[in-house]
Protein backbone atom coordinates (compact mmCIF):
# COMPACT_ATOMS: atom_id res chain seq x y z
CA UNK A 1 0.00 0.00 0.00
CA UNK A 2 1.63 3.57 -0.79
CA UNK A 3 0.38 6.28 1.22
CA UNK A 4 0.60 10.02 0.54
CA UNK A 5 0.95 12.37 3.40
CA UNK A 6 2.85 15.57 5.14
CA UNK A 7 5.39 15.12 7.23
CA UNK A 8 4.27 16.28 10.93
CA UNK A 9 7.38 16.81 11.72
CA UNK A 10 8.69 19.36 8.99
CA UNK A 11 5.83 21.69 8.13
CA UNK A 12 5.09 21.63 3.90
CA UNK A 13 7.59 18.53 3.90
CA UNK A 14 5.73 16.11 1.78
CA UNK A 15 6.47 12.62 2.03
CA UNK A 16 5.65 8.64 0.91
CA UNK A 17 5.15 5.94 3.39
CA UNK A 18 5.40 2.27 1.80
CA UNK A 19 3.63 -0.15 4.25
CA UNK A 20 2.31 -3.49 3.38
CA UNK A 21 3.33 -7.58 4.34
CA UNK A 22 6.62 -7.89 3.90
CA UNK A 23 7.58 -4.46 3.10
CA UNK A 24 9.76 -2.64 5.54
CA UNK A 25 8.26 0.96 6.09
CA UNK A 26 10.38 3.36 4.54
CA UNK A 27 10.01 7.36 4.29
CA UNK A 28 11.03 8.96 1.27
CA UNK A 29 11.69 12.91 1.27
CA UNK A 30 9.90 14.54 -1.70
CA UNK A 31 12.71 17.17 -1.38
CA UNK A 32 15.13 14.17 -2.50
CA UNK A 33 13.01 12.80 -5.61
CA UNK A 34 13.28 16.93 -6.86
CA UNK A 35 16.64 17.95 -6.11
CA UNK A 36 16.96 20.35 -8.78
CA UNK A 37 15.18 23.45 -9.33
CA UNK A 38 15.03 25.08 -13.42
CA UNK A 39 17.12 28.18 -13.95
CA UNK A 40 13.94 29.50 -15.14
CA UNK A 41 12.83 29.22 -11.16
CA UNK A 42 16.04 29.79 -9.55
CA UNK A 43 17.00 33.03 -11.30
CA UNK A 44 13.51 34.40 -10.58
CA UNK A 45 13.55 38.00 -9.46
CA UNK A 46 13.18 38.98 -6.25
CA UNK A 47 13.71 42.28 -5.85
CA UNK A 48 12.56 45.01 -8.18
CA UNK A 49 16.01 46.29 -9.49
CA UNK A 50 16.16 42.44 -10.53
CA UNK A 51 13.63 42.74 -12.99
CA UNK A 52 15.36 42.97 -16.93
CA UNK A 53 13.89 45.13 -19.07
CA UNK A 54 10.88 46.61 -17.42
CA UNK A 55 12.44 50.31 -16.35
CA UNK A 56 9.39 51.75 -17.33
CA UNK A 57 6.76 49.77 -15.57
CA UNK A 58 9.39 49.35 -12.31
CA UNK A 59 9.57 52.99 -12.21
CA UNK A 60 5.66 53.45 -12.31
CA UNK A 61 5.24 50.88 -9.50
CA UNK A 62 7.80 52.61 -7.25
CA UNK A 63 6.48 55.66 -7.46
CA UNK A 64 3.19 54.83 -7.18
CA UNK A 65 4.30 52.96 -3.91
CA UNK A 66 5.93 55.66 -2.91
CA UNK A 67 3.47 58.30 -3.16
CA UNK A 68 0.70 56.22 -2.05
CA UNK A 69 -1.09 56.38 -5.29
CA UNK A 70 -1.28 52.62 -5.70
CA UNK A 71 -4.22 51.83 -8.17
CA UNK A 72 -6.71 48.89 -7.24
CA UNK A 73 -6.66 47.27 -10.67
CA UNK A 74 -3.64 46.92 -12.64
CA UNK A 75 -3.34 45.05 -16.04
CA UNK A 76 0.19 43.59 -17.10
CA UNK A 77 0.66 43.29 -20.62
CA UNK A 78 3.45 41.53 -22.94
CA UNK A 79 5.40 38.82 -24.35
CA UNK A 80 5.44 35.34 -22.35
CA UNK A 81 8.51 34.97 -20.22
CA UNK A 82 9.38 38.86 -19.60
CA UNK A 83 8.29 39.50 -15.90
CA UNK A 84 4.93 39.73 -15.97
CA UNK A 85 4.04 37.27 -12.79
CA UNK A 86 7.25 38.18 -11.11
CA UNK A 87 6.30 41.55 -11.48
CA UNK A 88 2.41 41.11 -9.93
CA UNK A 89 3.95 38.93 -7.08
CA UNK A 90 6.73 41.55 -5.92
CA UNK A 91 3.95 43.91 -5.87
CA UNK A 92 2.35 42.07 -3.72
CA UNK A 93 5.24 41.47 -1.65
CA UNK A 94 5.70 45.64 -1.57
CA UNK A 95 2.33 46.06 -0.22
CA UNK A 96 2.19 43.39 2.23
CA UNK A 97 5.85 43.78 3.77
CA UNK A 98 6.42 44.24 6.99
CA UNK A 99 7.84 47.47 6.27
CA UNK A 100 5.39 48.16 3.36
CA UNK A 101 3.86 49.73 1.76
CA UNK A 102 7.44 49.82 0.76
CA UNK A 103 8.97 50.54 -2.98
CA UNK A 104 11.63 47.45 -2.36
CA UNK A 105 10.20 44.67 -0.21
CA UNK A 106 12.63 43.01 2.04
CA UNK A 107 12.29 39.34 1.19
CA UNK A 108 12.84 38.41 4.90
CA UNK A 109 9.66 38.75 6.52
CA UNK A 110 6.93 36.19 7.35
CA UNK A 111 4.96 37.47 4.33
CA UNK A 112 7.92 37.83 2.45
CA UNK A 113 8.43 34.45 2.18
CA UNK A 114 5.50 32.80 1.67
CA UNK A 115 4.81 34.70 -1.09
CA UNK A 116 7.82 33.63 -2.26
CA UNK A 117 7.05 30.14 -1.74
CA UNK A 118 3.43 30.41 -2.99
CA UNK A 119 2.23 30.07 0.36
CA UNK A 120 0.37 33.26 1.25
CA UNK A 121 -3.08 32.36 2.15
CA UNK A 122 -3.93 36.43 1.00
CA UNK A 123 -2.01 36.03 -2.14
CA UNK A 124 -4.27 34.41 -4.35
CA UNK A 125 -2.89 33.07 -7.96
CA UNK A 126 -5.84 32.07 -10.70
CA UNK A 127 -4.99 30.48 -14.28
CA UNK A 128 -8.14 32.20 -15.85
CA UNK A 129 -7.28 29.16 -18.60
CA UNK A 130 -8.27 26.63 -16.13
CA UNK A 131 -11.05 28.45 -14.44
CA UNK A 132 -12.55 30.23 -17.07
CA UNK A 133 -16.35 30.10 -16.07
CA UNK A 134 -18.66 32.30 -14.27
CA UNK A 135 -18.90 30.12 -11.36
CA UNK A 136 -15.33 30.50 -10.49
CA UNK A 137 -15.08 34.05 -10.19
CA UNK A 138 -18.33 34.10 -8.25
CA UNK A 139 -16.46 32.06 -5.68
CA UNK A 140 -13.47 34.05 -6.01
CA UNK A 141 -16.00 37.17 -5.35
CA UNK A 142 -17.26 35.35 -1.93
CA UNK A 143 -14.05 35.09 -0.69
CA UNK A 144 -13.60 38.78 -1.25
CA UNK A 145 -15.75 39.74 1.12
CA UNK A 146 -13.36 38.65 3.99
CA UNK A 147 -10.74 40.82 5.22
CA UNK A 148 -6.67 39.39 4.56
CA UNK A 149 -6.27 36.97 7.17
CA UNK A 150 -3.27 38.87 8.53
CA UNK A 151 -1.61 40.77 5.67
CA UNK A 152 -2.66 44.46 4.79
CA UNK A 153 -4.24 43.45 1.21
CA UNK A 154 -5.66 40.36 -0.11
CA UNK A 155 -3.52 40.51 -3.47
CA UNK A 156 -5.79 38.94 -6.02
CA UNK A 157 -3.11 37.38 -9.34
CA UNK A 158 -5.35 36.38 -12.81
CA UNK A 159 -2.55 35.05 -15.26
CA UNK A 160 -3.68 34.98 -19.01
CA UNK A 161 -7.16 36.80 -17.75
CA UNK A 162 -8.01 37.07 -21.98
CA UNK A 163 -9.23 33.21 -21.21
CA UNK A 164 -11.85 34.61 -19.13
CA UNK A 165 -15.29 33.68 -20.63
CA UNK A 166 -17.79 36.59 -21.61
CA UNK A 167 -19.97 35.94 -18.91
CA UNK A 168 -16.87 35.56 -16.26
CA UNK A 169 -15.68 39.01 -17.72
CA UNK A 170 -19.15 40.76 -17.02
CA UNK A 171 -19.69 39.34 -13.41
CA UNK A 172 -15.76 41.04 -12.71
CA UNK A 173 -17.03 44.54 -13.91
CA UNK A 174 -18.26 45.79 -10.64
CA UNK A 175 -15.62 43.77 -8.46
CA UNK A 176 -13.10 45.39 -10.49
CA UNK A 177 -14.34 49.05 -10.54
CA UNK A 178 -14.91 49.26 -6.70
CA UNK A 179 -13.58 46.76 -4.83
CA UNK A 180 -13.02 46.91 -1.25
CA UNK A 181 -10.45 49.05 -0.14
CA UNK A 182 -8.34 45.49 1.23
CA UNK A 183 -8.25 43.96 -2.28
CA UNK A 184 -5.73 44.61 -5.22
CA UNK A 185 -6.41 43.15 -8.66
CA UNK A 186 -3.65 42.48 -10.96
CA UNK A 187 -4.51 40.80 -13.89
CA UNK A 188 -2.01 39.21 -16.53
CA UNK A 189 -2.02 38.87 -20.25
CA UNK A 190 0.30 37.92 -23.59
CA UNK A 191 -3.02 39.15 -25.26
CA UNK A 192 -4.23 41.92 -24.40
CA UNK A 193 -6.44 42.98 -27.39
CA UNK A 194 -8.80 40.20 -25.95
CA UNK A 195 -9.51 41.66 -23.20
CA UNK A 196 -13.05 43.71 -23.22
CA UNK A 197 -12.45 47.50 -23.25
CA UNK A 198 -14.94 47.53 -20.11
CA UNK A 199 -11.89 45.73 -18.13
CA UNK A 200 -9.41 47.76 -19.99
CA UNK A 201 -10.75 51.02 -18.78
CA UNK A 202 -10.96 49.73 -15.15
CA UNK A 203 -7.06 48.83 -14.95
CA UNK A 204 -4.22 50.83 -15.06
CA UNK A 205 -2.64 49.08 -17.92
CA UNK A 206 1.31 48.77 -18.13
CA UNK A 207 3.01 47.15 -20.72
CA UNK A 208 6.18 44.64 -20.84
CA UNK A 209 8.28 44.82 -23.86
CA UNK A 210 10.77 42.28 -24.83
CA UNK A 211 14.24 42.15 -24.44
CA UNK A 212 16.73 42.97 -26.49
CA UNK A 213 19.53 40.19 -27.41
CA UNK A 214 22.00 41.83 -25.93
CA UNK A 215 20.56 42.03 -22.54
CA UNK A 216 19.60 38.25 -22.51
CA UNK A 217 23.01 37.34 -23.36
CA UNK A 218 24.82 39.18 -20.50
CA UNK A 219 22.21 37.53 -18.63
CA UNK A 220 22.78 34.42 -19.61
CA UNK A 221 26.75 34.67 -19.44
CA UNK A 222 26.23 35.57 -15.80
CA UNK A 223 23.98 33.11 -14.89
CA UNK A 224 26.89 30.32 -16.34
CA UNK A 225 29.82 32.06 -14.25
CA UNK A 226 27.51 32.35 -11.08
CA UNK A 227 26.43 28.72 -11.50
CA UNK A 228 29.83 27.28 -12.40
CA UNK A 229 29.51 26.27 -15.92
CA UNK A 230 31.00 27.44 -19.43
CA UNK A 231 29.09 28.93 -22.41
CA UNK A 232 30.82 30.52 -25.42
CA UNK A 233 29.72 34.13 -26.42
CA UNK A 234 28.42 32.67 -29.88
CA UNK A 235 26.38 30.25 -27.92
CA UNK A 236 25.07 33.47 -25.55
CA UNK A 237 24.04 34.82 -28.88
CA UNK A 238 22.13 32.07 -30.92
CA UNK A 239 20.24 30.89 -27.55
CA UNK A 240 19.45 35.33 -26.68
CA UNK A 241 18.35 35.29 -30.57
CA UNK A 242 16.29 32.02 -30.72
CA UNK A 243 14.50 33.12 -27.59
CA UNK A 244 13.00 36.30 -29.26
CA UNK A 245 13.03 38.60 -26.21
CA UNK A 246 11.75 36.33 -23.58
CA UNK A 247 13.99 35.59 -20.77
CA UNK A 248 12.27 32.35 -19.81
CA UNK A 249 12.43 30.50 -23.16
CA UNK A 250 15.79 31.43 -23.06
CA UNK A 251 16.38 30.04 -19.40
CA UNK A 252 14.66 26.52 -20.91
CA UNK A 253 16.83 26.61 -23.53
CA UNK A 254 19.98 27.15 -21.30
CA UNK A 255 18.83 24.39 -19.17
CA UNK A 256 18.05 21.88 -22.00
CA UNK A 257 21.71 22.86 -23.39
CA UNK A 258 23.44 22.49 -19.94
CA UNK A 259 21.90 18.50 -19.47
CA UNK A 260 23.24 17.71 -22.85
CA UNK A 261 26.97 19.37 -23.07
CA UNK A 262 27.60 18.49 -19.52
CA UNK A 263 29.13 21.74 -18.47
CA UNK A 264 30.50 22.80 -21.58
CA UNK A 265 28.43 24.75 -24.03
CA UNK A 266 29.70 25.90 -27.40
CA UNK A 267 28.27 26.33 -30.74
CA UNK A 268 28.02 22.93 -32.06
CA UNK A 269 26.22 21.89 -29.05
CA UNK A 270 23.20 25.11 -29.97
CA UNK A 271 23.27 23.69 -33.12
CA UNK A 272 23.03 19.89 -32.28
CA UNK A 273 20.14 20.57 -29.89
CA UNK A 274 18.26 23.87 -31.04
CA UNK A 275 18.37 23.00 -34.82
CA UNK A 276 19.96 26.65 -35.72
CA UNK A 277 22.31 26.55 -37.99
CA UNK A 278 26.00 28.13 -37.20
CA UNK A 279 26.89 31.70 -37.47
CA UNK A 280 29.36 30.68 -39.92
CA UNK A 281 27.13 28.67 -41.97
CA UNK A 282 24.82 31.64 -42.38
CA UNK A 283 27.72 34.29 -43.21
CA UNK A 284 28.92 32.27 -45.54
CA UNK A 285 25.75 30.92 -47.43
CA UNK A 286 25.14 35.05 -47.06
CA UNK A 287 28.32 35.70 -48.55
CA UNK A 288 27.89 32.90 -51.31
CA UNK A 289 24.16 34.76 -52.35
CA UNK A 290 25.55 38.24 -52.64
CA UNK A 291 27.61 37.04 -54.89
CA UNK A 292 25.53 34.93 -57.23
CA UNK A 293 27.43 31.82 -56.43
CA UNK A 294 24.25 29.63 -56.81
CA UNK A 295 25.56 26.44 -56.69
CA UNK A 296 27.51 26.96 -53.40
CA UNK A 297 24.78 28.16 -51.99
CA UNK A 298 22.30 25.24 -52.77
CA UNK A 299 24.89 22.73 -51.41
CA UNK A 300 25.21 24.38 -48.45
CA UNK A 301 21.39 24.40 -48.01
CA UNK A 302 20.71 20.64 -48.89
CA UNK A 303 23.50 20.45 -46.44
CA UNK A 304 21.87 22.10 -43.79
CA UNK A 305 18.10 20.76 -44.55
CA UNK A 306 19.56 17.31 -44.88
CA UNK A 307 21.10 17.77 -40.87
CA UNK A 308 17.59 17.87 -39.79
CA UNK A 309 17.42 22.02 -39.95
CA UNK A 310 13.77 23.50 -40.06
CA UNK A 311 13.77 25.40 -43.62
CA UNK A 312 11.83 28.11 -41.47
CA UNK A 313 14.59 28.72 -39.08
CA UNK A 314 17.28 28.84 -41.60
CA UNK A 315 15.01 32.02 -43.36
CA UNK A 316 14.65 33.26 -40.11
CA UNK A 317 18.81 33.13 -39.82
CA UNK A 318 19.60 34.13 -43.22
CA UNK A 319 17.52 37.17 -42.23
CA UNK A 320 18.79 37.94 -38.94
CA UNK A 321 22.75 37.71 -40.94
CA UNK A 322 21.26 40.16 -43.70
CA UNK A 323 20.16 42.95 -41.33
CA UNK A 324 23.27 42.05 -39.11
CA UNK A 325 25.10 43.26 -42.41
CA UNK A 326 22.96 45.66 -43.28
CA UNK A 327 23.60 47.32 -39.60
CA UNK A 328 27.33 47.08 -39.68
CA UNK A 329 26.97 48.82 -43.01
CA UNK A 330 24.96 51.90 -41.93
CA UNK A 331 27.01 52.27 -37.85
CA UNK A 332 28.53 49.83 -36.43
CA UNK A 333 27.55 50.72 -32.81
CA UNK A 334 23.50 49.60 -33.79
CA UNK A 335 24.51 45.71 -33.78
CA UNK A 336 25.64 45.25 -30.09
CA UNK A 337 24.33 41.70 -29.82
CA UNK A 338 27.44 40.43 -32.13
CA UNK A 339 30.34 38.71 -30.75
CA UNK A 340 33.76 40.31 -31.56
CA UNK A 341 34.49 37.45 -34.11
CA UNK A 342 31.36 37.73 -35.45
CA UNK A 343 31.69 41.33 -36.29
CA UNK A 344 35.26 41.16 -37.84
CA UNK A 345 33.98 38.15 -39.85
CA UNK A 346 30.76 40.46 -41.12
CA UNK A 347 32.76 43.69 -41.52
CA UNK A 348 34.38 43.23 -44.96
CA UNK A 349 31.09 41.95 -46.70
CA UNK A 350 29.01 45.15 -45.16
CA UNK A 351 31.43 47.67 -45.92
CA UNK A 352 31.92 46.01 -49.83
CA UNK A 353 28.16 45.31 -50.24
CA UNK A 354 27.40 49.26 -49.02
CA UNK A 355 24.02 50.57 -47.31
CA UNK A 356 21.75 50.64 -50.37
CA UNK A 357 22.54 46.46 -51.83
CA UNK A 358 21.96 45.56 -48.45
CA UNK A 359 18.41 47.34 -47.87
CA UNK A 360 17.02 46.03 -51.29
CA UNK A 361 18.65 42.46 -50.44
CA UNK A 362 16.99 42.52 -47.55
CA UNK A 363 13.92 43.69 -48.58
CA UNK A 364 13.83 40.89 -51.26
CA UNK A 365 14.49 38.22 -48.64
CA UNK A 366 11.15 39.33 -46.46
CA UNK A 367 8.83 39.33 -50.03
CA UNK A 368 9.46 35.61 -50.26
CA UNK A 369 8.21 35.07 -46.57
CA UNK A 370 4.63 34.33 -47.31
CA UNK A 371 5.62 32.36 -49.94
CA UNK A 372 7.34 30.03 -47.04
CA UNK A 373 4.60 30.23 -44.41
CA UNK A 374 2.07 29.40 -47.08
CA UNK A 375 3.51 26.17 -48.90
CA UNK A 376 3.34 22.88 -47.77
CA UNK A 377 6.77 22.22 -49.32
CA UNK A 378 9.02 24.62 -47.59
CA UNK A 379 12.20 23.03 -48.58
CA UNK A 380 10.97 23.93 -51.77
CA UNK A 381 10.07 27.26 -51.29
CA UNK A 382 13.35 28.08 -49.85
CA UNK A 383 15.45 26.68 -52.18
CA UNK A 384 13.61 29.25 -54.61
CA UNK A 385 13.93 32.50 -52.30
CA UNK A 386 17.42 31.84 -52.05
CA UNK A 387 18.00 31.33 -56.04
CA UNK A 388 15.78 34.57 -56.02
CA UNK A 389 18.15 36.40 -54.11
CA UNK A 390 20.84 35.27 -55.84
CA UNK A 391 20.15 37.01 -58.98
CA UNK A 392 21.35 40.27 -57.58
CA UNK A 393 24.88 40.43 -59.11
CA UNK A 394 22.65 40.04 -62.58
CA UNK A 395 19.96 42.83 -61.17
CA UNK A 396 23.27 44.94 -60.56
CA UNK A 397 24.33 44.64 -64.03
CA UNK A 398 21.21 45.17 -65.60
CA UNK A 399 20.95 48.53 -63.63
CA UNK A 400 24.18 49.80 -64.59
CA UNK A 401 23.42 49.00 -68.37
CA UNK A 402 20.08 50.73 -68.01
CA UNK A 403 21.42 54.06 -66.22
CA UNK A 404 24.26 53.82 -69.42
CA UNK A 405 26.83 52.80 -67.61
CA UNK A 406 29.19 49.87 -68.53
CA UNK A 407 28.04 46.46 -67.41
CA UNK A 408 30.31 43.90 -66.39
CA UNK A 409 29.50 40.74 -67.76
CA UNK A 410 29.04 37.65 -66.04
CA UNK A 411 32.41 35.08 -65.47
CA UNK A 412 32.12 33.62 -68.52
CA UNK A 413 29.10 35.54 -70.23
CA UNK A 414 28.98 37.43 -73.28
CA UNK A 415 29.22 41.26 -73.06
CA UNK A 416 25.43 43.15 -72.33
CA UNK A 417 24.54 44.20 -75.31
CA UNK A 418 24.95 47.97 -75.49
CA UNK A 419 27.33 48.00 -72.44
CA UNK A 420 30.02 49.84 -74.61
CA UNK A 421 31.16 52.92 -73.77
CA UNK A 422 28.80 55.67 -74.57
CA UNK A 423 28.82 58.14 -77.58
CA UNK A 424 29.13 61.89 -76.81
CA UNK A 425 27.95 64.04 -79.29
CA UNK A 426 29.28 67.44 -78.04
CA UNK A 427 31.80 69.68 -78.81
CA UNK A 428 35.93 68.13 -78.06
CA UNK A 429 36.80 69.15 -74.45
CA UNK A 430 38.84 72.87 -74.90
CA UNK A 431 41.80 73.93 -73.15
CA UNK A 432 45.76 72.82 -72.06
CA UNK A 433 43.84 69.63 -70.53
CA UNK A 434 41.80 68.66 -74.07
CA UNK A 435 44.86 65.60 -74.27
CA UNK A 436 44.35 64.80 -70.81
CA UNK A 437 40.65 64.51 -70.94
CA UNK A 438 39.61 61.69 -68.83
CA UNK A 439 36.99 58.59 -69.00
CA UNK A 440 34.20 59.69 -67.63
CA UNK A 441 33.23 56.64 -66.32
CA UNK A 442 36.68 56.81 -63.90
CA UNK A 443 34.16 59.61 -61.97
CA UNK A 444 31.34 57.64 -62.63
CA UNK A 445 32.62 54.83 -60.70
CA UNK A 446 33.86 56.74 -58.02
CA UNK A 447 30.35 58.11 -57.15
CA UNK A 448 28.47 55.05 -58.25
CA UNK A 449 28.48 53.31 -54.56
CA UNK A 450 26.95 55.92 -52.37
CA UNK A 451 25.08 58.46 -55.54
CA UNK A 452 24.50 56.41 -58.47
CA UNK A 453 21.97 59.02 -59.59
CA UNK A 454 24.69 61.34 -59.90
CA UNK A 455 27.53 58.65 -61.66
CA UNK A 456 24.75 57.96 -63.89
CA UNK A 457 24.48 61.81 -64.93
CA UNK A 458 28.26 62.10 -64.91
CA UNK A 459 28.55 59.37 -67.44
CA UNK A 460 26.32 60.96 -70.17
CA UNK A 461 29.41 63.84 -70.54
CA UNK A 462 32.37 64.59 -71.82
CA UNK A 463 35.19 65.15 -68.46
CA UNK A 464 37.91 67.62 -69.02
CA UNK A 465 40.53 68.87 -66.75
CA UNK A 466 42.59 72.62 -67.34
CA UNK A 467 44.45 73.14 -63.87
CA UNK A 468 42.45 73.25 -61.02
CA UNK A 469 39.21 73.19 -62.91
CA UNK A 470 37.04 70.17 -64.17
CA UNK A 471 34.79 71.01 -66.93
CA UNK A 472 31.78 68.75 -67.31
CA UNK A 473 30.15 69.03 -71.50
CA UNK A 474 26.63 67.14 -71.61
CA UNK A 475 25.26 66.27 -75.28
CA UNK A 476 22.36 68.52 -75.91
CA UNK A 477 20.35 65.49 -75.69
CA UNK A 478 21.32 64.97 -72.13
CA UNK A 479 19.65 68.32 -70.14
CA UNK A 480 18.41 66.49 -67.39
CA UNK A 481 21.52 65.01 -66.31
CA UNK A 482 23.09 68.32 -66.58
CA UNK A 483 20.65 69.98 -64.47
CA UNK A 484 20.72 68.04 -61.71
CA UNK A 485 25.02 67.78 -61.51
CA UNK A 486 24.89 71.36 -61.12
CA UNK A 487 22.20 71.38 -58.25
CA UNK A 488 23.00 72.08 -54.70
CA UNK A 489 22.12 68.69 -53.99
CA UNK A 490 25.06 66.93 -56.08
CA UNK A 491 27.72 69.57 -55.93
CA UNK A 492 29.35 68.56 -52.97
CA UNK A 493 29.40 64.70 -53.48
CA UNK A 494 30.58 65.58 -57.21
CA UNK A 495 33.72 68.14 -56.22
CA UNK A 496 34.61 65.20 -53.59
CA UNK A 497 34.87 62.89 -56.32
CA UNK A 498 36.92 64.90 -58.69
CA UNK A 499 39.64 65.81 -55.98
CA UNK A 500 39.77 61.64 -55.21
CA UNK A 501 40.06 61.07 -59.28
CA UNK A 502 42.14 64.13 -59.98
CA UNK A 503 44.44 63.63 -58.01
CA UNK A 504 46.90 66.99 -57.81
CA UNK A 505 43.85 69.68 -58.13
CA UNK A 506 44.30 71.97 -55.56
CA UNK A 507 41.28 73.61 -55.88
CA UNK A 508 38.32 71.97 -57.88
CA UNK A 509 35.65 74.39 -58.81
CA UNK A 510 32.91 72.54 -61.22
CA UNK A 511 31.28 73.93 -64.27
CA UNK A 512 28.70 72.58 -66.27
CA UNK A 513 27.75 73.48 -69.68
CA UNK A 514 25.28 73.05 -71.62
CA UNK A 515 23.33 73.64 -74.62
CA UNK A 516 20.35 72.69 -74.10
CA UNK A 517 18.93 75.17 -71.77
CA UNK A 518 15.90 75.98 -74.11
CA UNK A 519 14.67 72.57 -74.43
CA UNK A 520 14.56 72.07 -70.49
CA UNK A 521 10.68 72.34 -70.35
CA UNK A 522 10.40 69.79 -73.62
CA UNK A 523 12.67 67.51 -71.31
CA UNK A 524 10.82 67.75 -67.91
CA UNK A 525 7.34 66.78 -70.03
CA UNK A 526 9.44 63.41 -71.38
CA UNK A 527 10.38 62.47 -67.54
CA UNK A 528 6.54 63.18 -66.86
CA UNK A 529 5.15 61.28 -69.30
CA UNK A 530 7.96 58.02 -68.86
CA UNK A 531 6.92 58.50 -65.16
CA UNK A 532 3.08 57.50 -66.10
CA UNK A 533 4.50 55.04 -68.77
CA UNK A 534 3.48 51.73 -67.17
CA UNK A 535 5.75 49.59 -68.78
CA UNK A 536 8.35 51.90 -67.34
CA UNK A 537 6.79 51.76 -64.01
CA UNK A 538 6.94 47.92 -64.15
CA UNK A 539 10.61 47.89 -64.78
CA UNK A 540 11.25 50.09 -61.59
CA UNK A 541 9.18 47.80 -59.43
CA UNK A 542 10.76 44.79 -60.82
CA UNK A 543 14.19 46.32 -60.75
CA UNK A 544 13.92 49.17 -57.81
CA UNK A 545 15.72 51.52 -60.14
CA UNK A 546 14.68 55.20 -60.43
CA UNK A 547 14.69 57.31 -64.18
CA UNK A 548 17.83 59.39 -63.90
CA UNK A 549 17.42 60.90 -67.62
CA UNK A 550 15.48 61.13 -70.84
CA UNK A 551 15.85 61.93 -74.13
CA UNK A 552 13.48 62.57 -77.26
CA UNK A 553 13.70 59.88 -80.30
CA UNK A 554 15.76 60.32 -83.09
CA UNK A 555 12.68 60.92 -85.66
CA UNK A 556 10.95 63.57 -83.04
Amino acid sequence: MIRVGVDPRSYGKQSIWFTGSGVRSTEIGYHALVSYQVLARSWRPQRFADLLGQEAVVQTLQNALTAGALGHAYLFSGLRGVGKTTAARLLAKAVNCVDGPTAEPCGECVSCREITDGASIDVVEIDAATHTGVDQVRELQELLRFRPTRDRYRVVVVDEVHMLSKSAFNALLKSIEEPPPYVLWVFATTERHKVPATILSRCQQLEFRPLGNDTIRTHLETIAAREGFELSPGAAATIAGAAQGSVRDALSLLDQLRAFAAGSIDDEAVTAVLGVPSFEVTSGLVDALADGRVAEALSTLRSELAAGHDAAILYQEIGRTLRSLLHLAVAPDLEPALTEDQRQRLQPAAAGLGPDALTRMLGLWLEQEPMLRDTVNRELALEVAALRLARWPAVQRIEAWLAGGTAAPADGAPPVPGSAEPRHDGPPPRGAAAADAAVPSDLAAALWSDHPRLAAAVDAAQVAVDGPVVTLRFPTAAAASARYAASDEARGPLEGACRRVFQGAIEVRVDVETAAADLGCAVEALLAEARRDPGIELARTVIGGEIVSVRPDEGA
